[in-house]
C-alpha cells in the first residue's frame, strides 16, 4: 500500500487490516450450530409467525410456504431442517410468535431462510476463514459452506449454493435462479 500525502504507518496498517474484512450476519440454526451469511447477500432480516407462511401441498417439510414480502411471493425454507435434518415441531408452521426469516438475494430473485436465532453483525477476518473440512463438520453440510471461523467453528454459509441446491428441484420447485 502506497502512503499518501499526510498519512502515517498507523493509517496504512489500519487502512490494510479493514480491507481483508467483511461484515457478516451470526445467527444460530440449533442450539449447538452457529452460521454466518455475507452481509452483502441479505436484503432484509424480519420477524414473522408461522401464520404469515402459506403452506404449499406435497412439498418436503423445509419448505415451510410463501410469505407475502413486498406484495410478492418469498418461498420460505426451514434452514435448520433444509441443513441438518432437524425435525420441524407440527406447531411450527402454525406458530403466532415470532420467527427470524432473513431475505437473501440471488441473481435478482429471494429466498427467505427461517433460523432458530439471528444474534448480531460482525467483522470477520477473511484470512480467519477456513476451507470447509469434511472432519469438523457433518457431510450434508458440505456442498452449503464456504468455510468456517478457525477461532470459534462458526460456519460460512453459501446462500448461492443452497438457492441452487438440486434438492429443491426434486420437488418440482423452482427458483427460478
Amino acid at each position: 500500500m502506497t502512503p499518501t500525502p499526510g498519512s502515517n504507518s498507523l493509517d496504512i496498517a489500519i487502512s490494510a487490516t479493514q480491507t481483508n474484512r467483511k461484515k457478516f450476519l451470526h445467527f444460530n440454526l440449533s442450539k449447538e450450530v452457529a452460521a454466518l451469511v455475507k452481509v452483502e447477500d441479505i436484503t432484509e432480516v424480519l420477524h414473522i409467525s408461522g401464520s404469515q407462511i402459506l403452506p404449499i401441498p406435497q412439498m418436503p417439510e423445509w419448505v415451510l410456504g410463501i410469505h407475502n414480502w413486498r406484495d410478492e411471493m418469498l418461498w420460505t425454507i426451514a434452514l435448520d431442517n433444509f441443513l441438518l435434518g432437524i425435525p420441524l415441531k407440527s406447531t411450527d408452521r402454525f406458530s403466532t410468535s415470532k420467527m427470524p426469516l432473513i431475505v437473501v438475494a440471488i441473481d435478482n430473485q429471494y429466498l427467505g431462510l427461517v433460523v432458530a436465532q439471528v444474534n448480531d453483525i460482525e467483522w470477520q477476518d477473511i484470512d480467519s476463514i477456513g476451507p470447509p473440512r469434511a472432519q469438523l463438520l457433518p457431510t450434508k453440510l458440505l456442498p452449503f459452506m464456504q468455510g468456517y471461523t478457525t477461532d470459534s467453528g462458526t460456519i460460512l454459509l453459501d446462500t448461492r449454493a443452497i438457492a441452487h441446491s438440486p434438492l429443491f428441484g426434486q420437488f418440482n420447485y423452482q427458483l427460478n435462479l
